[in-house]
């Protein structure tokens, strides 16, 4: 650890303010703009940092950096905006169980017909493209490899797609079931 990360870690751990508010303006915008190779949503992406500044703030006297300040945000960044995206797959996929279990159930209600409906209708509006790679990978379980091979596109265009889908469902359904469906 350099000198100056050094002094920068210990004026944060004596809750010098003025050292840390230039921390966050030094490095908030580039922070944001990495976490959004990952998350591709800005919001989400302003939490992510936000919150690991707010870590550092807290937990300033426990903090153990042994790189310089830059390569710990930016590695707590990464490793945050993974967290997110893991967690997100793993709430699409109980999303998706119970739609599919909402589809063969035969006592399902009116009102989750509705909302299947409104699914369905709010997929159906996305691009053509786009809501092809959605189908492939979320009802038809592709993996973004396969989709990238059958579409002849690359992997990271299938991944941009699915994560604009997902925007879009989410301002969709947002708007159409008065509810944060979370995809």
């Amino acid at each position: 650890m350099r000198i100056e990360d050094k002094l920068l870690l210990r004026e944060i751990q004596k809750r010098n303010n003025e050292v840390f508010e230039a921390l966050f303006h030094d490095y908030y915008a580039g922070l944001i703009k990495f976490a959004e190779g990952f998350v591709f949503d800005n919001e989400v992406c302003e939490d992510i940092v936000q919150n690991i500044f707010i870590y550092i703030w807290e937990n300033a006297e426990f903090l153990n950096i042994t790189t310089s300040f830059k390569s710990y945000l930016y590695k707590a960044v990464r490793n945050r905006s993974l967290n997110h995206l893991r967690n997100l797959k793993i709430e699409d996929k109980h999303h998706l169980l119970y739609i599919e279990a909402s589809l063969n159930d035969p006592e399902m209600d009116m009102e989750d017909l509705e909302m299947i409906q409104k699914i369905e209708s709010a997929i159906d509006a996305l691009p053509p493209k786009m809501g092809k790679i959605f189908r492939l990978k979320y009802l038809e379980e592709k993996t973004v490899r396969e989709i990238a091979a059958k579409m002849d596109v690359s992997e990271n265009t299938i991944k941009t797609q699915l994560n604009r889908a997902k925007g879009k469902l989410r301002a969709s359904l947002h708007q159409s079931l008065h509810i944060n469906f979370l995809l």
